[in-house]
C-alpha cells in the first residue's frame, strides 16, 4: 500500500545515520514530509536532501533546541505534527565500576531526557494535528532489546532503554487521560548492522566478550535466525506504528530482533 503516511508531517531524531536515517527515508517514501533532526547537521542535511524534506540541528538534551523546533513547526505547518520518532541515542560500554557520574548523566540526558523533552514540548503540536485530522498522532520511541534483557558492561544503556520502554507506556496512558489523541509505542531493535553496533562490537572485542577470529559471526549466532537485522527492518516497523493502520495500537513494545529475546 503506497502513501501510507501521505501529507503527514514527521520529525525523526538521530536521522543523520543508521536506523534514524532509514526511518526518515521510509517515511518519505510513504508520503510524509520529514524533518530530519540530528546534532550532526551535515548528516541531517544529507538525509533531508534524499527525502525531499528539511533538516534541523537539534541537541535532544537541550530544552531550548526543542523549543526552536516547535517554533519551526509553527512557521512550516501551523504548529501541527503528525509523527514524532525519538531515535537519537548513545551507548557506553564499560564495567560498572569504571562509570563516572558525568558519563552516566550524559547518556541519560540523551537517551531518556531527550525523549521526555520532545514529547512534553511537542504535545501541543501532536494534539493539534490529531484534532485537525479527526484521528490520532503517533509517537514512536526507539528503545532496544537492552530495555528488556540486560547485557554486561552496559549498565547505563540497559537502564536508559528500560526507561524508554516504560516512559512510552506511561505516555500511552497519560495523553488520552488528558484528552489528547496521541498514540505512543516503543520499538526494541536487536542486533542491527549500524555504525553504532559496529562501535559496540569493537568495544565488546576489547572487553573480551567476542572471539577475535569471527566477532560478527558470533553476534549473528546469538539470534535464532542466525543473521543480523538491517535498519530497514526497524524502519518498516516505525512506518506501521506511525500509520493509520495502527490506529488501535498504543502502549506496546514492538520487538524486532530475529528472535533473540524469545530464547
Amino acid at each position: 500500500m503506497a502513501g501510507r503516511l501521505a501529507d503527514k508531517m514527521a520529525v525523526v531524531t538521530g536521522a543523520g545515520r543508521g536506523i534514524g536515517a532509514q526511518i526518515a527515508r521510509a517515511m518519505a517514501r510513504e508520503g510524509a514530509h520529514v524533518i530530519a533532526v540530528d546534532i550532526d547537521e551535515e548528516g541531517a542535511n544529507s538525509v533531508a536532501r534524499e527525502c525531499g524534506g528539511t533538516a534541523r540541528r537539534v541537541d535532544v538534551a537541550r530544552e531550548e533546541d526543542w523549543q526552536a523546533l516547535a517554533e519551526l513547526l509553527s512557521r512550516q505547518n501551523a504548529g501541527k505534527l503528525d509523527i514524532l520518532v525519538n531515535n537519537a541515542g548513545i551507548e557506553c560500554v564499560k564495567p560498572t565500576a569504571e562509570y563516572s557520574l558525568d558519563e552516566w548523566r550524559s547518556l541519560m540526558a540523551i537517551n531518556v531526557d531527550g525523549i521526555f523533552l520532545g514529547c512534553r514540548i511537542l504535545t501541543g503540536a501532536l494534539a493539534s494535528a490529531a484534532q485537525a485530522r479527526g484521528g490520532s498522532s503517533s509517537v514512536v520511541n526507539i528503545s532496544s532489546i537492552a530495555g528488556l534483557v540486560a547485557y554486561p558492561n552496559q549498565l547505563a544503556y540497559n537502564t536508559s532503554k528500560g526507561a524508554v520502554r516504560h516512559l512510552s507506556k506511561s505516555l500511552a496512558v497519560d495523553w488520552p487521560a488528558a484528552g489528547h489523541s496521541i498514540r505512543c509505542n516503543s520499538i526494541h531493535p536487536g542486533f542491527i548492522r549500524t555504525p553504532m553496533l559496529e562501535e559496540v562490537v569493537d568495544e565488546w572485542l576489547e572487553a573480551g566478550l567476542l572471539p577475535r577470529d569471527d566477532p560478527w559471526g558470533a553476534v549473528s549466532a546469538m539470534c535464532p535466525i542466525k543473521t543480523l537485522g538491517m535498519p530497514e527492518d526497524i524502519a518498516l516497523g516505525a512506518v506501521y506504528l506511525a500509520s493509520d493502520e495502527a490506529r488501535f495500537v498504543t502502549g506496546i513494545e514492538l520487538v524486532i530482533d530475529g528472535g533473540y529475546v524469545a530464547q
